[in-house]
């Protein structure tokens, strides 16, 4: 598809589901930057015959300074931006199992990590999408924003994260009819059961639940096997692409049925 030579900004690149977009990205001819608190692994930035290039940008994408500066080292670094991936998100820190434990800075933090980064970054990487009438953005939703029965093995304030990834898609859809006149997409995918990689945390956590628990939630998926990275990564690489143009606005599962 469409994304040689293109620039792309992937929060949340350092590990896990982030970092398979990356590679799928790069294999594909983008430049790419790696925004993330954790710094990635080299074989993310190396030089790999016809991959594009790319880049790491430190940034907790929770803090508005941190993106601020990052946004615009990526612009003076690579120019102008034509996709955003806004990977980056979670449940927070600190454990909540009760909507009365979820105290205003549980709240607040779940909420800038997975919703306002969005409108932090596209502050500032929406000017040059405009300018050139053409942008990709995508979300990074969750099958659980329709809410999530327990236990919560994976999820430290499951409350905090389930709204915020349900008001991921409502924001997906108004940014899509705000910018669908400037050649501008926005989509959001919301996967599954996804275990990127064996060193992923998600993974981790899952591998050490119970034979049973494990086989319950395998018996619950069409597909019956847990995702993978390379999942979500192909489905990002069509949203962000060309060939993508007509799609905006959308939510799309990825959960294997």
């Amino acid at each position: 598809m469409s994304l040689k030579g293109k620039v792309a900004v992937i929060t949340g690149g350092a590990n896990g589901i982030g970092a398979a977009i990356v590679r799928r990205f790069r294999r594909d001819g983008t430049t790419v930057a790696i925004v993330d608190y954790q710094e990635p692994a080299q074989e993310l930035l190396d030089d790999a015959e016809g991959w594009g290039a790319a880049a790491f940008f430190p940034c907790d994408v929770a803090n508005g300074p941190d993106v601020e500066q990052a946004a615009k080292a990526v612009l003076e670094k690579f120019g102008t931006v034509s996709i955003l991936v806004n990977n980056a998100g979670g449940s927070g820190k600190i454990l909540a199992k009760t909507p009365e434990e979820n105290t205003d800075e549980i709240w607040h933090y779940v909420m800038d990590l997975n919703i306002t980064s969005i409108i932090r970054f596209c502050r500032i990487l929406l000017p040059g999408m405009r300018a050139q009438n053409f942008g990709r953005i995508v979300n990074m939703s969750s099958s659980s924003r329709h809410g999530q029965p327990g236990p919560f093995v994976t999820m430290k304030s499951h409350l905090a994260y389930v709204t915020a990834k349900g008001a991921m898609a409502t924001l997906t859809i108004q940014l899509a009819k705000d910018l669908g006149p400037d050649g501008i997409t926005c989509n959001a995918i919301a996967p599954g059961m996804i275990l990127p990689d064996p060193e992923a945390r998600i993974t981790k956590i899952i591998m050490d639940q119970p034979p049973e628990l494990r086989d319950m939630i395998l018996r619950s998926i069409a597909a019956r096997r847990f995702g993978n990275g390379d999942d979500i990564a192909a489905v990002a690489a069509f949203l962000a692409s060309e060939e993508a143009g007509y799609v905006s606005g959308e939510t799309i599962d990825v959960r294997g049925g």
